[in-house]
């Protein structure tokens, strides 16, 4: 059973008798002193005991010196050092009753720990931080007092008589001072360092209260083991005590190593790193903060890259000529003033963006070169670094680039207020550094040209126009700039647009014979009639990648409608088949691919209706809408910034659509293949 292998408390107490306290772990002593305390953590005003404390003791160190070495050195505080609340009222009896636990005990391990661990049960509902300043409080009384009358002896009768009592005449002698001088100063250099243990762990606590440490998951671990250095400071402490009375007793004791001294040395050094850790977050946090400060006004867009790009908090130098090669389209700080008065397109990627993304801006720069007053520049981001990837996509640019950008501060802004998530994204701003569009990518990529100045007013123009359709696909088909003819897109299994090009091309010449003045085109993206990869096998891609876009477009401005139709474009994607009709640039109707076909072979039922007068796209309508329930309906998007949507409404019964994520890797830095 658990409780036959729990040890007695005398037994516990006995193992650590017979081992040393310095030889225990980490995890074994936090375990220990864990038990001690109740997490009730008493309010106490510890920053103001603690300047107390201060103020005591680096006078008693010049004291201390003076009296060993026979010097006159007088003590200069820090400014504000004495500063003091004046409401602030010391704990006197639990100083005293700390002083009486400490006092008059032989030095030693053991007895340093037995002691150690009676402090921390008498103090169990105060902080660590507060823990280990109560117990240097009460070290200080008995310690500032014996040097300062040690300092004053002979000033008068009362401090002599004091003096006498506490045995100061003894560290008097010259004889006594000459033989045990190191001692003495080795006793006080372990105070010193202790003094500056504690030190950093009040200040490291007034630090952490201000950073989220879940962002910080090594400042997290060390607070962690806050615990245990205080330990280490209060067995030290306790241990200096029974030392000091060793000053006055047993002067040969105190030529004993010290055995607390290169712990509290290791100690502190970890301490230290710590708060230069905290230090370095706490500079990057005020220069980001500067930094979103100075973006939330307008600035001329010259200050805006040079606060932006070129900040002091660079890990990568960007001066000129620091480099080994430089290129004519490099934009270095120099260089910003070419910016002045221009309207700024930042294209931000990692070297990671594709020559198809790099090709669809080369025409972009071209017309904006000719009216003057825009430019591209290009920003990569990346964690580590590649010279030859990145040569090999300057090479392919013609616009400005942003060579080793590296403003921490920056990064974290394009990140966090951008929404930069590796994928490539392009921010406007005009000459006064405002944003127009937080990410025009999918606009231009949709669009091209015809969305400058691509700032959020075009593109409401653009997806609010009847053509949007149209105008995204004049690449598949030039003839939707004919309003009359109807243009299927079409997609899907190869089977199933075999069987859907043999249908709708009998329905065309059907309706040819017939005499109508209707003109029908066939796309099918990416395929041939029979289902085979065509010319412009890559066209599928492209084809969906512009309805994502649009899609991305239409979720910043928050066009209802086109949301449905986009919605229902996006659900056929992966789909046995699917069909897009448009009637020159117009979108006419969307549909599952079996439901057309369906109808399209059953055409001869429903095509004396055309022949009556009808419109075509009314009566393929009709059909589609009258063959029953509707499927459920699922759509997947990327999203070029990382968004993630909040809730869709159905395209079909405007019901909240349930959402599922999907997360996606295709090991893009590994050379190796996985199979899974």
């Amino acid at each position: 059973m658990a409780s036959n292998n729990k040890q007695p408390v005398s037994a516990q107490k006995a193992s650590i008798c017979e081992r040393s306290v310095l030889k225990m772990s980490h995890d074994e002593i936090k375990k220990r002193i864990s038990v001690t305390h109740s997490r009730t953590d008493q309010k106490f005003d510890v920053g103001n005991l603690f300047a107390v404390v201060r103020n005591i003791l680096h006078p008693a160190f010049t004291t201390v010196e003076n009296i060993v070495y026979g010097t006159k050195q007088s003590y200069v505080g820090n400014p504000g050092e004495s500063g003091l609340e004046v409401s602030f009222i010391p704990p006197l009896c639990l100083l005293k009753q700390l002083s009486c636990e400490m006092a008059c005990k032989n030095p030693g391990e053991k007895t340093a720990y037995d002691t150690t661990m009676s402090i921390l049960n008498k103090l169990k509902d105060y902080s660590w931080d507060a823990k280990a300043v109560l117990t240097l409080a009460a070290f200080a009384l008995d310690y500032g007092e014996f040097w300062h009358f040690a300092q004053f002896y002979s000033s008068d009768q009362l401090t002599k008589s004091m003096g006498i009592l506490k045995r100061v005449p003894i560290v008097l002698i010259p004889q006594s001072i000459e033989k045990y001088r190191n001692p003495i100063i080795a006793l006080t250099n372990l105070i010193r360092n202790t003094l500056a243990v504690i030190e950093c762990i009040f200040n490291l606590e007034q630090r952490f209260t201000k950073l989220d440490l879940n962002d910080e998951p090594t400042l997290s671990t060390a607070k962690d083991c806050y615990s245990v250095d205080v330990f280490w400071a209060i067995i030290t402490i306790v241990d200096c005590m029974a030392r000091m009375c060793c000053l006055a007793t047993d002067w040969d004791r105190t030529q004993e190593l010290l055995p607390f001294s290169v712990k509290i040395s290791t100690t502190l050094d970890s301490l230290k790193e710590q708060r230069e850790i905290c230090k370095q977050i706490e500079a990057k946090r005020e220069a980001y903060s500067n930094l979103k400060r100075f973006l939330q006004s307008p600035h001329d867009i010259v200050e805006v890259f040079k606060k932006l790009f070129f900040a002091e908090d660079s890990t990568y130098s960007t001066e000129d000529g620091q480099k080994d090669t430089t290129f004519p389209n490099e934009l270095v700080i120099s260089r910003t003033e070419e910016l002045k008065t221009k309207n700024v397109l930042l294209l931000f990627s990692d070297l990671d963006i594709s020559e198809e993304d790099v090709s669809i801006l080369k025409p972009i720069h071209k017309e904006i070169t000719k009216k003057g007053q825009y430019k591209i520049v290009w920003i990569p981001i990346v964690e580590q670094w590649m010279q030859s990837k990145y040569v090999m996509l300057q090479s392919k640019m013609e616009w400005y680039i942003v060579p080793h950008f590296s403003s921490v501060s920056g990064i974290k802004y394009i990140k966090e207020e951008w929404k930069f998530k590796n994928k490539p994204i392009i921010v406007v701003l005009n000459e006064e550094g405002t944003v127009k569009h937080q990410d025009a990518f999918h606009m231009i990529k949709t669009w091209g040209i015809e969305a400058f100045p691509f700032d959020v007013k075009r593109e409401k123009e653009l997806c609010k126009s009847e053509d949007w359709f149209g105008l995204s696909m004049i690449n598949f088909s030039p003839n939707n700039k004919i309003s009359t003819w109807y243009i299927f897109f079409y997609g899907g299994e190869d089977e199933w647009i075999a069987q859907f090009h043999q249908e709708a091309t009998r329905v065309n010449k059907d309706l040819v014979m017939g005499g109508g003045k209707i003109f029908i085109e066939l796309f099918g993206v990416g395929k041939d009639g029979k289902g085979k990869d065509g010319k412009g096998k890559d066209d599928l891609g492209i084809f969906w990648n512009n309805i994502e876009n649009f899609y991305n477009s239409q979720k910043v401005i928050e066009l209802e409608t086109k949301t449905k139709e986009i919605q229902k474009l996006l659900s056929y994607k992966n789909e046995k088949g699917w069909v897009v009709l448009c009637k020159g640039a117009r979108l006419v109707f969307s549909g599952y691919g079996t439901t057309v076909l369906t109808i399209f072979q059953k055409f001869d039922e429903w095509k004396l209706l055309i022949q009556q007068g009808r419109v075509f796209e009314e009566c393929l309508l009709t059909q589609y809408n009258d063959k029953g329930k509707l499927p459920c309906r699922d759509f997947q998007v990327r999203t070029s910034a990382g968004h993630l949507t909040h809730s869709e409404k159905c395209a079909d019964c405007s019901e909240i659509m349930e959402m599922y994520i999907r997360f996606r890797c295709c090991h893009k830095h590994h050379s190796t293949k996985a199979e899974h």
